[in-house]
């Protein structure tokens, strides 16, 4: 079986009531598997400032489901057209720490070839990065005064909520 079918076999095909939504974008490099990640500008006030994290944001009023919420923040992010991709499914909710009782649900889509990327002043840098690659760069790390699991990319670490979604895809991946 291969990645992507390991991945489409495991995610849900309903989606649930999330705070929040973010994109998992996909795509394939040669035979690898990759996903894009961001790294969130520094802004006082933020809980996740300077993080690494998937694109996405939390719902509003004007979005009547999910996949409005996600193709809505991830264009304005970066704007890549996630009507352009091939919609796989959703992964289960995520609770955050950060903010209690409030949960993430990630949503895959699988894009094909390489999509234009223009970040707005929320975001300052992009990575695609090998899936195959990720388990050779965990690392502990010492994150806001405490010692955390991370992927570790040299200047940039992955950790919290993108860690443990990664976590699962590696998982589903078996990786």
């Amino acid at each position: 079986m291969d990645p992507l079918e390991k991945i489409c076999s495991k995610i849900a095909a309903e989606e649930s009531d999330a705070w929040a939504a973010v994109g998992v974008i996909l795509r394939w490099d040669d035979d690898e598997l990759e996903t894009l990640v961001v790294k969130r500008a520094v802004v006082e006030g933020d809980p996740w400032s300077g993080d690494m994290a998937f694109p996405g944001g939390k719902k509003c009023g004007k979005d009547s489901c999910l996949i409005d919420t996600v193709q809505r923040e991830v264009f304005e992010e970066t704007g890549i057209e996630l009507s352009k991709a091939t919609f796989l499914g959703y992964f289960p909710m995520i609770l955050t720490s950060i903010r209690p009782g409030s949960t993430v649900l990630p949503l895959f889509y699988l894009y094909n070839g390489e999509p234009e990327i223009h970040l707005n002043s929320e975001l300052t840098k992009y990575y695609w990065i090998h899936l195959s690659d990720l388990r050779s760069k965990q690392k502990k790390a010492i994150i806001k005064n405490r010692e955390t699991p991370v992927f570790d990319l040299g200047e940039n670490k992955i950790w919290g909520l993108t860690y443990k979604m990664l976590e699962k895809i590696l998982e589903m991946l078996e990786i």
